[in-house]
């Protein structure tokens, strides 16, 4: 074996799991931001409320200023402004867009689906050079706090054509996710099924039905399609403190929950000595499980095996890359890959030069802009590359 044999206990030791909750792109905890697009951006407060450790964002937009209109030049200007701040600190973004954030939705949403169409198009337009920011849509524009209730447009017909244009504005491979399970059993009966169409429940354990999420509770087969939604971001936010998280989290595959919807419920897990647990859970993580080094011909192979122990997916391209003597080796893959509580082995070939490796580093990165993806071993938490002599022995 290249860095000598190791015993079974010393493997053990090396692949251990670290009990530290790990931050990584577009998953975790996160809290919403309001705007009124009507009203300039205080960028100094947003400075002062952002929260390093969450590196997940919800913006929430109200449109309600523009109820008869499209959107002028102060409008477009301010949902730029808003954006480039969260850009700036990487941050990776929830949108809901929405006329009514108070509960008067039938009052403040526009007269005719035609207006929204036409702001869907205006936001589009905005966005486009945000485009990776975004992690998913929440809702279709419609229902009060963006939820899809009280409002007139809340009927199978009007869902329908607000699906399809806001695929037809966005495209068919983005992130959209819908309040209820129903409307999801709505659009894919009537459009098919569509694999990037997901679930946002802003009232888990608020009901028997999650306050409408589910039609006549939460162990029916509503939940079973929810729980088919493993290859999609579903989060949303807890109304009380349940025991049954940790198992319902699994079946969600939650990738995400919002930190300060219930104060309460949390702190309730918390006294319960579960919280910790929950947090280490949610979203996607990776542990290293086995390493090694195999040999076909005259090329050399990496083995990464790695078990994805939290409860959520990773949403991104992602890239593994190895470097040594001056060279650099990849294997480029889709981080839906690696699903919850299942194990993928990444092969990298190194050639057939593989001396000097054991100082080389190796390290997994969201492939567009090489945002670093933290293993969840212990000592590699905090790790951006990892050296060959930590996964070895000697």
């Amino acid at each position: 074996m290249l860095f000598g044999k190791k015993t079974e206990k010393q493997t053990r030791e090396k692949y251990r799991e670290s009990k530290r909750f790990i931050v990584n792109p577009g998953m975790g905890f996160y809290r919403p931001y309001l705007f009124r697009l009507e009203e300039d951006v205080d960028e100094n407060y947003l400075a002062s409320a952002i929260v390093k450790e969450e590196k997940l964002c919800l913006i929430e937009i109200d449109l309600s200023a523009y109820r008869d209109r499209d959107f002028n030049r102060e409008g477009i200007c301010h949902l730029e402004q808003i954006m480039d701040f969260f850009h700036e600190n990487k941050k990776d973004v929830m949108l809901r867009f929405a006329y009514d954030f108070e509960g008067y939705a039938m009052d403040k949403e526009p007269a005719s689906l035609k207006q929204i169409f036409s702001h869907m198009q205006q936001v589009k337009e905005t966005l486009a050079p945000y485009k990776k920011d975004i992690l998913l849509f929440q809702g279709l524009f419609i229902g009060s706090w963006g939820e899809m209730n009280l409002s007139r447009y809340a009927t199978d017909l009007s869902v329908l054509s607000l699906y399809d244009e806001f695929r037809t504005v966005f495209g068919k491979e983005v992130y959209l996710a819908l309040r209820k399970a129903s409307y999801i059993n709505l659009v894919e009966n009537s459009r098919g099924y569509d694999p990037y169409l997901t679930l946002f429940d802003d009232a888990i354990y608020g009901s028997d039905t999650d306050m409408g999420t589910f039609s006549s509770g939460r162990k029916n087969e509503e939940l079973d399609m929810v729980v088919g939604r493993y290859c999609c971001p579903v989060g949303g936010s807890l109304a009380y403190g349940d025991e049954s998280i940790l198992d319902d989290m699994d079946k969600y595959h939650l990738s995400y929950l919002n930190s300060q919807y219930d104060r309460n419920a949390l702190e309730d897990l918390d006294k319960k000595g579960l919280l910790a647990s929950l947090c280490i859970r949610l979203g996607y993580r990776f542990l290293i499980t086995n390493v090694r080094i195999s040999c076909n011909g005259k090329h050399n192979y990496l083995h990464l095996e790695i078990l994805n122990i939290g409860s959520g997916i990773c949403p991104y391209p992602l890239t593994l890359e190895v470097l040594f003597n001056d060279k650099v080796f990849r294997n480029r893959f889709n981080g839906t890959d690696i699903m919850p509580t299942k194990a993928e082995e990444l092969v990298v070939d190194l050639g057939k030069d593989i001396s000097g490796l054991k100082d080389s580093e190796l390290l997994l990165y969201r492939s567009y802009d090489k945002e670093p993806i933290y293993f969840a071993n212990r000592g590699l938490e905090r790790k951006k590359s990892i050296f060959f002599k930590e996964l070895f022995d000697e």
